[in-house]
């Protein structure tokens, strides 16, 4: 790993070089789909997570309000909205490397929606 933007990442021993290159294979599904429709809030946050982890790519996913950011729990549209991405994002980099639930190879994270890991 060359590339000074993931040296933090790259010195944390749950990421390491490997764990960079698996991201760098991966898809993060963290878009919005919204058919020329602006991007929602959520995806534009999970979008700039995901970009700055150093995916290798990004495709349309939907993100689950209800489990990343609970109404109950964050009352603020907007503040629920930046919690969502951020978790989703957060949850594709999970998957990715295989952290906090069932290993996922390279390259197919976010099979499902970005809400389907655990985003504790």
């Amino acid at each position: 790993m060359d590339d000074p933007r993931y040296l933090r990442q790259v010195l944390l021993a749950e990421i390491g070089p490997e764990g960079q290159a698996r991201l760098g294979a991966a898809t993060a599904r963290v878009l919005g789909g919204g058919g020329g429709d602006a991007p929602h809030l959520a995806h534009e946050v999970a979008e700039r997570y995901a970009r700055g982890a150093g995916f290798g790519a990004l495709a349309v996913g939907t993100i689950d309000f209800d489990a990343l950011a609970p109404a109950h729990l964050v009352a603020a549209p907007a503040a629920r909205a930046v919690l969502a991405g951020a978790r989703a994002a957060l949850a594709e980099m999970r998957a990715a490397l295989a952290l906090g639930g069932a290993a996922a190879p390279a390259g197919s994270a976010g099979q499902g929606s970005a809400g389907e890991v655990d985003p504790s």
